[in-house]
């Protein structure tokens, strides 16, 4: 595969929302390119609205979205998906579609007319149900898979797009723990090895922390805070952003963060004092 080429992505004073409805009324962001950008924030905040605004399936109502210094809008379709690819929340699969067929619509940018798939399509398809272990599945029909099963070759269709930046919207969706942290190991050798700008929207706050280079936590349609897992992970701001009371910790001492959240009712003489010690004694 070819390293992923720079692209600047730039959002500015943009509002999204549906109908009358605004869920996002004014937010700037430059999404820094050739890192892990992870996105977090409580339900309803409107990360997967962002998400959708960058991706082009949401136009703002005001503001501009920039891909290399161009409104994001004004790209021809293909154009615009050989250099972003998107796996957005709850796909759904046609009727009676095999996963080697679904992973190759992933090449669909590079097609012309006829839509058949070149020596490099079909490389670029057997890469990517290697990369998500489904290639023993590739005749089976999407709807006979398990949840985890359908969400790994979602992926795997948004990995054969090849494409510089790639935003995931919720990507470890139905994935047990072992398998989320494969997929955001992936996806972060992905990013180390090729350069591909990464843009996930995630709940769990210490895979976020673990994978991402930068995150940005949104409340309430606007930006709260953004920066390193350090930065952003403090116990003020998740009390702020998640109403969430919770120690954060380097249990390792190698600059990992984590976070443990604390009981809203003490349990068995445990209390938020003693977490962090208790968690230090977990990894000794």
């Amino acid at each position: 595969m070819k390293n992923a080429e720079p692209r600047s992505l730039t959002i500015e004073n943009v509002r999204l929302g549906y109908g009358a409805k605004t869920i996002v009324p004014d937010l700037s962001l430059e999404i820094p390119a050739g890192q892990v950008t992870a996105i977090i924030g409580p339900n309803g905040c409107g990360k997967s609205t962002l998400l959708r605004g960058i991706s082009r399936l949401l136009k703002p109502e005001s503001g501009t979205i920039s891909l290399d210094g161009r409104d994001v809008h004004s790209y021809p379709a293909k154009e615009f998906a050989r250099r972003v690819g998107l796996l957005p929340q709850s796909p759904i699969a046609p009727d009676g579609i095999t996963v080697a067929d679904l992973v190759s619509r992933g090449r669909y940018p590079y097609q012309g007319l006829f839509k058949k798939n070149s020596r490099e399509d079909d490389e670029a398809v057997a890469w990517a149900l290697e990369a998500t272990n489904t290639m023993a599945l590739a005749e089976n029909q999407v709807s006979d898979l398990s949840g985890g099963q359908r969400q790994r070759v979602w992926i795997a269709m948004a990995l054969a797009q090849q494409t510089d930046i790639l935003l995931l919207d919720e990507p470890t969706t139905y994935l047990d723990l072992a398998h989320q942290v494969d997929l955001l190991d992936l996806l972060c050798e992905l990013n180390e090895t090729r350069g591909t700008t990464m843009v996930m929207v995630l709940h769990e706050l210490n895979l976020a922390a673990r994978a991402a280079h930068h995150l940005v936590a949104m409340k309430d349609g606007q930006i709260a805070v953004a920066g390193s897992a350090e930065e952003v992970m403090t116990g003020e701001n998740l009390l702020n952003i998640f109403g969430l009371k919770a120690s954060v910790a380097d249990p390792l001492g190698n600059g990992s963060t984590v976070v443990v959240p604390h009981s809203r009712v003490a349990k068995g003489g445990f209390s938020a004092e003693t977490a962090d010690q208790a968690m230090l004694e977990d990894v000794s």
